[in-house]
């Protein structure tokens, strides 16, 4: 499945170089049409090898100290441990809004990010459950994916509130991510096609179902999942990238544009796969 995942963000890559190809050599001609071909190929480079970095930017998350947070390092390692991969760095984001993803260039080189309000929100099992669940893109090498499909949408929707910024300065402060209608309608459709072609619903139910058997808790994620849906309907996520939803186990925005980038399966769908599993496996939390 991966190997699929990285054919089509190699895709994508390709149009877009293509697209400033033929833009650079309309305009400018040859020495065009290399200018922007080198520069493609130097910006999806470092998008590749940087785009973790940016994602945690975005959210303005620190790494956590592990002397402050030893009960959450103790469940990444145990879920890390019975994975067969590195414990990865676990993040806060200063948000109430309760939810949780990771990023990282490798298993080696991963991060999982929590918000102050998913700590706040989730009972202990929940937590390892959602925990799990990142575990599971971590483990599967989806997580690099992930975050270049993320970063070459999300800089389509940063130019977005860049140039809504530009043309309305006065009115730039203390906006939300979801908040830049005009020059929304214009990008996040191209984002919306970047991420809707490389990522997918599968990804999330196959995490899911990695999830409860590495953590053996499928009515936990289930819970945990229905939980923070509920909770982000009542206080959506106002900071970010919009086009980083799909990276988030679930959307943590709200509106037309929100729907239009994500893409999680229903919840309903998703709580019903885990609450089957559950029978099927015999397990009881």
């Amino acid at each position: 499945m991966s190997a699929l995942l990285w054919l089509k963000v190699i895709l994508v890559i390709a149009f877009v170089t293509w697209l400033f190809s033929a833009a650079g050599y309309f305009i400018f001609g040859i020495p065009g049409l290399i200018g922007a071909q080198v520069l493609s190929v130097a910006v999806h480079s470092w998008m590749y090898l940087y785009g973790d970095e940016l994602v945690l930017r975005w959210y303005r998350a620190r790494i956590l100290p592990r002397r402050d947070y030893a009960s959450i390092y103790e469940i990444a390692e145990r879920l890390a441990s019975h994975a067969g991969i590195p414990t990865p760095d676990l993040a806060l984001i200063p948000t109430g809004t309760p939810d949780v993803f990771s990023t990282g260039g490798n298993q080696k080189r991963s991060v999982i990010v929590l918000t102050h309000g998913i700590l706040h929100t989730l009972e202990p099992d929940e937590l390892e459950a959602v925990m799990s669940h990142e575990i599971a893109h971590i483990l599967s090498g989806e997580t690099p994916i992930q975050t270049l499909a993320v970063v070459m949408a999300g800089s389509v929707v940063g130019f977005s509130y860049w140039l809504d910024a530009l043309i309305h300065p006065s009115d730039s402060v203390g906006r939300g991510a979801g908040d830049y209608r005009g020059s929304l309608m214009l990008t996040a459709p191209i984002a919306a096609g970047i991420l809707h072609f490389v990522l997918g619903r599968e990804l999330e139910y196959r995490a899911d179902a990695m999830a409860a058997e590495i953590s053996g808790r499928p009515l936990s994620l289930a819970s945990a999942i229905l939980k923070m849906e509920r909770a982000i309907s009542f206080r959506p996520m106002k900071c970010g990238n919009l086009a980083a939803a799909p990276l988030f186990i679930v959307n943590p925005y709200r509106g037309e544009f929100a729907d239009l980038v994500s893409t999680h399966p229903r919840t309903e769908k998703r709580v019903e796969r885990l609450m089957k599993l559950a029978e099927e496996t015999g397990a009881y939390s």
